[in-house]
């Protein structure tokens, strides 16, 4: 079913605008070089301004009620021409004048040093981005993994029929896991990648009396970037589990204790998969954040995107430019990634609704 705007009027006013304003910044200064409207007569430039106008007054006209379907249409096929004129060609022109340039343009030309910085470095920032997804899916899966196990313990009653060791067992359980999460959520990641990268290899070495080279053989820049994001994901999920299965009613934990269930059974077989659903969205929501966070870790060395942006920075002498090549893989990836869990979350929904019920 094909859905429709709830704003149709005031959208289109707005595409119109929009037409309007970049038609008369083309008939006043037209672009040279590699452009659509650029090269051809002042007239016929002013073609898209007259038709957005023309179609903005029939689309309010009661009697032109048969055409108003054909005008979003047009108005959009015209306002894409001069996304492409405006967007896209000058990146293309940017290209075309960069591409056999022995040196980076000056600071002043911010386009052209863009491009070049692509050209020359898209192979160190398609590995860095590599990095970025590898840590960020990996981390937040183990992190997952290991809140899943943290949060029995910290859902886990204690009951009065107890003993005093299966009761201290618990609440130390609960206490340990409750002091984890305080500690690495009250802690900036940054901060724990230098204790954990510099201080932990010392650590083992100490403990196990072996050389600080062999510790760093095993104990890598990709190994303790993952342990980092792994320990920061788990403490933040074990939150977001928790409130998830007490969101749960508690009920259903009654109804399956009374039909011979053990806590355990009641717990993987109803509660915990009911729990999971509901915490669904802030797990994915916790996957998109890593995939940001994962930059604090360029303070250890691991090369990840922001890591080759600051790179960059220092091969080509420029501050800005780079970054924004940063933010902007950032962006389409993140969005794109939101996106597809929107439309997984949709389905999800979907499939639950058409399941029948029992009667």
């Amino acid at each position: 079913m094909r859905r429709r705007s709830r704003f149709p009027n005031v959208s289109l006013v707005l595409i119109a605008l929009l037409i309007i304003v970049l038609g008369i910044r083309t008939m006043v200064a037209p672009r040279a070089g590699v452009s659509i409207y650029g090269n051809i007569p002042a007239g016929a430039r002013l073609i898209p301004v007259v038709l957005t106008g023309t179609g903005l007054a029939l689309w309010f006209w009661p009697r032109a009620r048969k055409i108003r379907k054909f005008i979003r249409p047009v108005l959009l096929i015209v306002l894409a021409t001069q996304v492409v004129e405006y967007v896209a060609l000058p990146v293309v022109a940017a290209y075309l004048e960069v591409r056999d340039l022995p040196r980076i343009p000056g600071q002043e030309r911010f386009l052209a040093s863009m491009v070049y910085i692509v050209v020359r470095y898209w192979p160190d920032f398609l590995r860095g981005l590599a990095v970025t997804l590898r840590l960020s899916l990996i981390g937040t899966l183990a992190g997952l993994l290991l809140a899943i196990v943290f949060v029995f313990f910290r859902t886990l009653p204690v009951n009065e029929r107890d003993g005093e060791i299966t009761a201290f067992s618990k609440r130390t359980g609960a206490t340990l896991v409750k002091t984890y999460v305080n500690v690495f959520r009250g802690t900036p990641m940054m901060v724990q990648a230098v204790i954990i990268y510099y201080l932990f290899p010392i650590a083992l070495a100490a403990l196990f009396r072996v050389s600080q080279a062999a510790i760093d053989r095993v104990f890598t820049l990709m190994t303790a970037g993952l342990v980092v994001v792994t320990l920061n994901t788990a403490a933040y999920l074990t939150e977001v589990l928790r409130g998830g299965i007490e969101s749960v009613d508690k009920g259903q934990l009654e109804a399956a204790r009374s039909l011979g269930m053990s806590y355990w059974q009641a717990m993987r077989h109803v509660i915990f998969p009911q729990g999971i659903k509901n915490a669904l969205p802030a797990i994915c929501n916790e996957f998109l954040i890593n995939i940001k966070d994962t930059s604090v870790l360029n303070v250890i060395g691991v090369a990840e995107l922001f890591f080759v942006a600051q790179d960059a920075k220092y091969q080509y002498y420029r501050t800005y430019e780079p970054f924004l090549i940063a933010a902007v893989i950032y962006l389409v990836v993140t969005f794109s990634t939101s996106r597809l869990i929107m439309a997984l979350e949709k389905r999800m929904n979907l499939t639950v609704r058409e399941l029948p019920s029992s009667n």
